[in-house]
């Protein structure tokens, strides 16, 4: 069958990394943040970010013997295709249960905030809906979407906590330190896995040049970086971090507090339009990527088959971790599992450079039917 090749710009999948980065905002990450850190919040916001730097400094050094490869590519090339089906199949695992836990948790959010008399399965179908026209649209159009839709969503974030800086108090932030080093050291390791999803950068290497790399990679986590810092920080001065920790839906609260007399009021509803943009995006790359790996790692010559397949098991999946009664998004335990986007990718890095597997690959463009 003939295949054509397809490439998108560094723009493009900045705003992909920097979207699935950025989206924990609408979640509770200010409010994680504050528990971890107490006062301190926002040290853990700006060390895991530190950390991510020196992470990506090292997995885009390793690239220069990878070339344009793709972490299936390298795994096909270091240990043959047992080992990329392997791969493939831990990776797929991963990707589908931060879509199938993300899923509840954004459906929930919003059921709470704006659709409150609908059942929450209502809710996590028109989200559903969203995620398999993305897959039918395929990689390309999603990550054009994404491009053309998340100045908007940065746009009204930093209206609503542009908002709330009359109210905001500098001795809300201390003691300086907070609940302390080990606080802030213990929280820095956990919410590492904010990250997590820049496993999806080593997907979309082969769609852009390879000497983009360092240019998507750094921007990317800068920029997120940034918003989840400003997130934090403006959600502390705010509130009292012994208040900030009972927020569910911190930026909803904060878009609560602002109202500049009869002129502009409920700015909470530029809120549920920001979150669920975002929020759609977000899942719609990850599910889209998800059959993008299934593909691959199985040989299959369309995704379009399993799309609808795949989006019955993610809905009765979803539905089963909400019957669990478990925080799937912010747990401890959790947070060790999705570090699995950090770790699992740098160790297949690693041997890939060892084995300099990329000294003939192609140069940029991804394959699709």
């Amino acid at each position: 069958m003939m295949k054509t090749r397809m490439t998108f710009g560094s723009w493009e999948a900045i705003t992909v990394l920097v979207n699935s980065i950025f989206v924990q905002v609408f979640l509770s990450f200010p409010r994680d943040m504050a528990a971890y850190g107490g006062s301190a919040g926002w040290m853990v916001s700006l060390i895991i970010t530190v950390v991510v730097l020196i992470y990506f400094s090292i997995s885009s050094a390793l690239y220069e013997n990878i070339g344009s490869l793709d972490l299936l590519d390298i795994s096909e090339r270091v240990g043959g295709r047992v080992l990329k089906i392997i791969v493939g199949f831990l990776i797929t695992a991963f990707l589908f249960f931060e879509l199938t836990a993300f899923l509840g948790g954004f459906s929930q959010v919003l059921k709470m905030i704006s659709l409150d008399k609908s059942p929450l399965g209502f809710v996590e179908i028109l989200f559903l809906i969203g995620i398999i026209a993305c897959a039918y649209f395929g990689i390309e159009a999603v990550v054009r979407i994404n491009a053309f839709l998340l100045p908007v969503v940065i746009a009204g974030f930093l209206l609503i906590t542009a908002g709330v800086i009359p109210q905001m108090d500098i001795n809300n932030i201390f003691p300086v330190m907070g609940e302390g080093y080990g606080s802030i050291a213990m929280g820095s390791l956990y919410k590492l896995s904010a990250y997590s999803s820049i496993i999806i950068l080593f997907f979309m290497i082969p769609f852009f040049k390879k000497k983009y790399i360092k240019r998507v990679g750094y921007m990317s986590i800068l920029i997120s970086g940034l918003l989840l810092l400003w997130a934090t920080l403006s959600f502390l001065l705010l509130y009292p971090y012994q208040i900030a920790v009972d927020n569910k839906i911190p930026v909803f609260q904060m878009a609560k507090h602002i109202e500049f007399g009869s002129f502009l009021q409920r700015i909470e509803s530029v809120f549920v339009l920001i979150c669920s943009i975002s929020s759609l995006l977000y899942l719609g790359v990850v599910f889209t990527f998800i059959l993008h790996i299934m593909q691959k790692t199985l040989g299959l010559k369309k995704s379009k088959p399993i799309i609808l397949p795949m989006a019955v098991i993610s809905l009765t999946v979803s539905d089963i971790l909400k019957r669990m009664d478990a925080d799937m998004v912010n747990s401890k335990a959790v947070n060790m599992i999705w570090l699995t986007g950090l770790v699992l990718p740098l160790i297949i890095i690693i041997f890939g450079a060892c084995k300099k597997v990329g000294k003939k690959s192609a140069e940029g463009g991804g394959e699709i039917d």
